[in-house]
């Protein structure tokens, strides 16, 4: 049987709080956050809940009779844990009536001790194979792709280590950032030298930082807003601009640096058959390696790669073969990610936010973004702001693909039926 409501409910709200907390801290969605503090509450007896979630604070009120607690639990460090995340969903789903604040906490300790499932110099490699995928998507050639995995390798290991000791995210980013962008520029220079190619290697710039795209936050921010959380919208877009921008400052530094080319690439000369083999087969690839890096499991690593390989193959068929503009092209490749995703989390323990976001990173506009770059640090502002609006605009229809296909496969959004516990 249940233990007795505690007479101040203060048991009852630090499990309700730190539910939410953990749950924010690993890369969850607010109306997600909401949700499992509400199956919390529920499972414990509380008879009525309200609760304000922001990127970096839970504040939750308890109502029982005519008793009532409010209580705020700051999140430290935001983050991305998808093997925590899906735990966390699962402990929450699986309450029964009568569960004790106690043994809601020994099950959350049991899960905030589980250690990573990979070691961060595998997570340094998926992600430079990924990142290496995402540059043979941006008509880069071989000299291009080995400088992103290196530049890849080296910047994520040194985040993961940065992260480890709780450095500044953005001092993190920073860091990161520059030692992918020199480690890249320093081995195309150096196979430009040895093969006697004087041409200027910079497809890969973007690319090679790609891992630092903080994609949950991003997506998030846009599913928030989608479901009125304007608050943890808002402030999720700002943790994320702050992040682009730091990797942003580097990139523009090591550009101006080694000097840079912004004339867009042409694709390789490769038979029709062998190139739609070799993207396809990067999508997937790529995709399955930032899951990895995003500590999901493997099988759901391998399911998002698969939703990748089929959401971005339609990308590029409107892209290739139709003509249509990229910002329409990405709306329908992460509306069918999205769909995809859902109904694989809907039939399996997975967060279907684990797999959206790492199949939503391939289609990221690279080359735009890399050209509104360097056409910045040109001063050439008519450029500058044709490839920005063309990245945001890409960026947009991702956000529109992903929100239009949540709302359509998933029951929780076709209806707005967001009531608090008890009311």
């Amino acid at each position: 049987m249940a233990e007795m409501i505690s007479e101040n409910l203060a048991p009852e709200a630090h499990a309700i709080v730190r539910m939410g907390k953990a749950l924010m801290s690993c890369g969850a969605e607010t109306y997600r956050v909401r949700l499992s503090m509400e199956q919390v509450a529920a499972a414990i007896g509380i008879e009525r809940l309200q609760s304000q979630v922001t990127l970096s604070e839970v504040t939750v009120t308890l109502f029982q009779g005519d008793d009532f607690r409010t209580q705020v639990g700051n999140v430290h460090s935001v983050g991305v844990n998808g093997d925590k995340l899906c735990q966390l969903e699962a402990l929450a789903s699986d309450l029964t009536a009568g569960s004790s604040p106690q043994e809601i906490e020994e099950r959350l300790d049991a899960i905030d001790t589980r250690e990573k499932l990979y070691a961060p110099w595998v997570q340094a490699l998926v992600a430079a194979i990924a990142c290496s995928a995402v540059a043979f998507l941006n008509n880069a050639w071989a000299a291009e792709i080995l400088g992103v995995f290196a530049g890849a390798f080296l910047g994520q290991f040194l985040r993961a280590h940065f992260t480890r000791y709780r450095i500044n995210v953005y001092l993190t980013t920073l860091a990161a950032a520059l030692v992918a962008a020199f480690t890249y520029m320093a081995i195309t220079d150096m196979l430009g030298w040895l093969t006697h190619d004087p041409s200027s290697h910079r497809a890969g710039f973007v690319p090679a930082l790609i891992f630092l795209v903080p994609g949950f936050p991003l997506v998030n921010a846009l599913l928030d807003l989608v479901k009125t959380d304007i608050t943890a919208g808002l402030s999720r877009l700002a943790y994320a601009f702050m992040i682009l921008a730091s990797a942003s400052a580097a990139l523009l530094l090591v550009t101006w640096i080694g000097g840079a080319t912004a004339d867009p690439l042409p694709p390789p000369a490769l038979p029709t058959p062998l190139w739609w083999t070799l993207a396809l087969s990067a999508s997937g690839i790529g995709v399955t390696g930032w899951a990895i890096m995003f500590n999901v499991r493997f099988h759901g690593a391998l399911f998002a790669g698969a939703a990748a390989l089929v959401g971005n193959g339609v990308r590029l068929v409107l892209l290739e073969e139709a003509g249509a503009p990229s910002w329409l092209a990405a709306t329908a490749g992460c509306f069918v990610i999205g769909v995809l995703t859902t109904l694989i989390a809907a039939r399996t323990r997975l967060a279907a936010v684990t797999l959206t976001v790492p199949a939503a990173l391939i289609m990221l506009p690279g080359a735009p973004a890399y050209r509104a770059l360097v056409y910045f640090s040109r001063g050439d502002v008519t450029s500058m702001m044709t490839n920005a609006s063309l990245a945001i605009f890409t960026i947009v229809g991702m956000g529109i693909g992903l929100s239009l296909a949540r709302i359509l496969s998933d029951p929780e959004w076709i209806l707005d039926r967001r009531r608090p516990l008890g009311t």
